[in-house]
């Protein structure tokens, strides 16, 4: 009989762990445009998109947000979050949709403290003349590593998009810069919208995604998780590629991502007319 109790036990126990932590997080409506994401052991912290203010938010595990923190800061279109070994938090407002913007800024923010500092950067030949014209990118992505900030840019879907995302540099301190070319990336058919870095497993993950309509009115597209390792220090598109499918045919918007632990990352992606509510899905990680 006890050996029976206790095989009981051990298979709830089993059972418990398989699905810990959660497969599903469905987050509140405050959270309907979540577009960065960073995990600090069990606590989750987000932005949103466009349309919000300058807001970080933090949720546990089950979406439930605990905290909401306030910028001193404009906030024009919000794309990333990345945080560094001393818990400051970079969230990149350099959404640039059109490519008209003549510059950007990253907002770092001390919690602790609650104080907010600017970093300015302009691309290399940015004049804001669009997005066909060289130096003026739109960014989704970015990851703090060794005293910099890290940018991986978004190509076009539609228009001149070639595929390729532009990896820049510039230094996370606060000033006004050129952002510094360090490679580039040629992605079939895929745009990047999001990035987090493991430094000490060496690995750099991006999602990227498609979108078309099919027949001239229905909606499709499809996601993809890139993970790169393997590479030479701060070179990260020199690294061994691998390539793995998020969606596919059923539109959905992965626009953030970070490590939960080694065995496990979250992928989130935005509300949509078909779905109400941001979700954020747990994928194992590549190791």
């Amino acid at each position: 009989m006890i050996h029976r109790l206790a095989s009981i036990a051990l298979f709830f126990s089993l059972l418990s762990c398989a699905s810990y932590p959660p497969k599903t997080i469905r987050l509140t409506p405050d959270l309907a445009e979540a577009s960065g994401l960073a995990i600090r052991g069990d606590r989750f912290v987000w932005h949103n998109d466009s349309g919000d203010g300058p807001y970080l938010y933090t949720s546990d595990e089950t979406g439930t947000i605990i905290r909401r923190d306030t910028l001193s800061a404009p906030a024009f279109d919000y794309e990333d979050l990345t945080v560094d070994g001393a818990g400051n938090y970079y969230l990149g407002d350099f959404g640039n949709n059109a490519g008209r913007q003549k510059e950007h800024q990253i907002y770092r923010f001390d919690p602790t403290t609650g104080k907010t500092a600017t970093i300015r950067f302009t691309y290399p030949g940015q004049d804001g003349g669009g997005l066909n014209r060289p130096g003026n990118y739109n960014c989704e992505a970015m990851v703090f590593q060794g005293g910099y900030l890290h940018l991986f840019t978004k190509d076009q879907l539609f228009g001149r998009g070639r595929f390729y995302t532009y990896h820049y540099r510039l230094p996370a301190q606060p000033g006004s810069y050129e952002a510094e070319l360090i490679d580039s990336l040629y992605l079939p058919r895929r745009v990047v919208t999001a990035a987090a870095l493991d430094t000490a497993r060496g690995q750099l993950v991006l999602t990227a995604y498609n979108f078309k309509m099919l027949g001239g009115f229905w909606p499709s597209g499809a996601a993809s998780l890139l993970t790169l390792s393997d590479y030479p220090e701060g070179k990260f598109f020199r690294g061994q590629l691998h390539r793995r499918n998020l969606a596919w045919f059923w539109p959905t918007q992965f626009e953030a991502v970070d490590f939960y632990d080694e065995r496990w990352l979250y992928v989130a992606s935005e509300a949509t007319k078909l779905r109400k509510h941001g979700v954020a899905k747990r994928k194992r990680r590549r190791r």
